[in-house]
C-alpha cells in the first residue's frame, strides 16, 4: 500500500467552532497522516473574565491526558496541545518554541512520519518551519492577521514576512489576500471558502430553533464573531429606525456592546454548535452581514456568507469585494437608509430556492476545496 503524504498543521483550536483549514482537513484526514497543532493566539491577553476562561480551557487542554482524545478522533489525525506561554516576545518566544517542536518531533517519531507537508494559517508558526525535515510550506492565508483589534501589529507583520520568506506556496481566501502575496514571486493560489452543502439542502424542518423560540418576530439575525469588524453604528442605527424588527446577534462575544444591550429589540446569543447553525439561519426571516468598510475588512472572506446562501434565507451585507460577487443574491446596502429600505423589502421576498441554492453553490462544497488544496500542496 503507498503511504500518502502527511501533514503538520498550525492552525486554530481543533474542535471548537470549525475554521476553513478544520473543514478541508476533515476530508484530508480521511487518507493523509496529520498532525495538527494548536497553538497560542497572538493576540494580548487581556485582564478579563473571558480572556481568564479562554487561559484557563487551553491550559487544561495542555495538560489533559491524550488517552480520551485520541479515541473521540479520526485514526489519521494526532492533535497537539504543547505547554504554551501567551506572550510571543524574548525568553517566552524561546520557551514556545522549544515546547512546540519537542512536542511535534516526538509525535512524528511516534507516527513514523517523515518529509511532511507543514500548513500553516497563523504567522508565529514562523519560529517552528524546518525543525521537521518538511518537504514543503504552505501558508493558507485566511485574514489579515496584523490589523485585527487588540493584536500587536508590528509584531505580527515581523513574523509574516519571516513565514513568507520561508513558505514554498502561498493559497489566499480573497483577492486581496491574495494580490499581497503575489507580490513574491512565489506559486500563489486564489481559494475562496467552501460550505457543507449537504448540511443545509438537507434541513427541512420549519420548527423554531429553541433559543430563538422567544424572540418576536420578525427576527434578522448574525452568526458568528462578534467583534469590531463590525459597524456598530450601523447596527445601533437600524435598532432604532426598525423598533419593531428584532435583531438576533450568535457568536463569540468579543465587543463591549452593553449600550445597545438595554434596546428591547437587541438580543444576544452564545455561541451554538456548528452542526446546529442551520437550524439557527432556518428561524431567521432575514441574515445580515453589517461589516465596517475599509482596507482591513476588504480583506475579509466571511466564512458564514456561504452557510447563510446555502440556507437560502434573504440575505442584506456591507459593499466588500468578496461579498459583491454575490449579487443580487446577496443585497448590497451602501449606506444606512440602504440597510433600512433593503431590510422592509427582504421581509417581503421569499427565499432562494433548493435547485437555485444548489446551482450557486455545487462547486463549493467543502469536499471540492479539499481536492484543489491537496492538488496545490502536493504540486503547486
Amino acid at each position: 500500500m503507498v503511504k500518502l503524504k502527511p501533514f503538520i498543521v498550525f492552525s486554530d483550536d481543533w474542535g471548537e467552532h470549525p475554521s476553513s483549514c478544520q473543514h478541508i482537513f476533515k476530508h484530508l484526514v480521511k487518507d493523509h497522516p496529520v498532525i495538527w497543532v494548536n497553538t497560542v493566539g497572538m493576540r494580548l491577553p487581556r485582564f478579563n473574565r473571558a480572556d481568564f476562561q479562554k487561559a484557563i480551557k487551553k491550559i487544561k487542554k495542555m495538560f489533559a491526558s491524550a488517552e480520551g482524545k485520541t479515541k473521540r478522533l479520526p485514526p489519521n489525525l494526532s492533535v497537539l496541545q504543547p505547554p504554551m506561554i501567551p506572550y510571543n516576545r524574548a525568553i517566552f518566544r524561546k520557551f514556545n518554541k522549544w515546547s512546540v517542536v519537542r512536542k511535534v518531533r516526538e509525535e512524528m517519531k511516534k507516527r513514523k512520519i517523515k518529509s511532511p507537508i507543514l500548513v500553516t494559517t497563523v504567522p508565529n508558526a514562523c519560529d517552528y518551519i524546518g525543525a521537521f525535515g518538511e518537504e514543503r510550506v504552505v501558508y493558507y492565508c485566511v485574514d489579515d492577521f496584523a490589523n485585527w483589534p487588540g493584536h500587536e501589529k508590528d509584531l505580527i507583520l515581523e513574523m509574516e514576512q519571516k513565514l513568507i520568506a520561508k513558505s514554498d506556496i502561498f493559497i489566499a481566501t480573497s483577492e486581496e489576500l491574495f494580490k499581497k502575496l503575489e507580490k513574491q514571486n512565489k506559486p500563489t493560489y486564489f481559494l475562496p471558502h467552501g460550505v457543507d452543502l449537504d448540511a443545509f439542502l438537507n434541513f427541512s424542518t420549519r420548527t423554531d430553533y429553541k433559543p430563538l423560540q422567544s424572540i418576536p418576530k420578525p427576527r434578522i439575525g448574525y452568526t458568528g464573531l462578534i467583534d469590531d469588524r463590525l459597524d456598530w453604528n450601523l447596527i445601533d442605527y437600524l435598532l432604532k429606525e426598525l423598533p419593531v424588527i428584532s435583531f438576533a446577534f450568535i457568536g463569540k462575544k468579543e465587543k463591549d456592546f452593553r449600550n445597545l444591550s438595554h434596546k428591547k429589540n437587541f438580543y444576544y446569543i452564545s455561541p451554538i454548535p456548528h452542526q446546529e447553525i442551520p437550524a439557527a439561519l432556518n428561524s431567521l426571516d432575514i441574515l445580515i452581514l453589517p461589516y465596517k468598510v475599509n482596507d482591513f475588512t476588504q480583506n475579509i472572506n466571511p466564512l458564514k456568507l456561504k452557510e447563510y446562501l446555502a440556507s437560502g434565507r434573504p440575505i442584506i451585507g456591507s459593499p466588500l469585494r468578496e461579498i459583491e460577487k454575490f449579487y443580487p443574491y446577496v443585497t448590497i446596502a451602501r449606506g444606512p437608509e440602504e440597510w433600512v429600505n433593503g431590510i422592509k423589502k427582504l421581509l417581503k421576498k421569499g427565499e432562494i430556492s433548493r435547485q437555485e441554492r444548489f446551482q450557486i453553490l455545487a462547486q463549493e462544497d467543502w469536499a471540492f476545496k479539499a481536492r484543489e488544496f491537496l492538488e496545490i500542496c502536493l504540486n503547486g
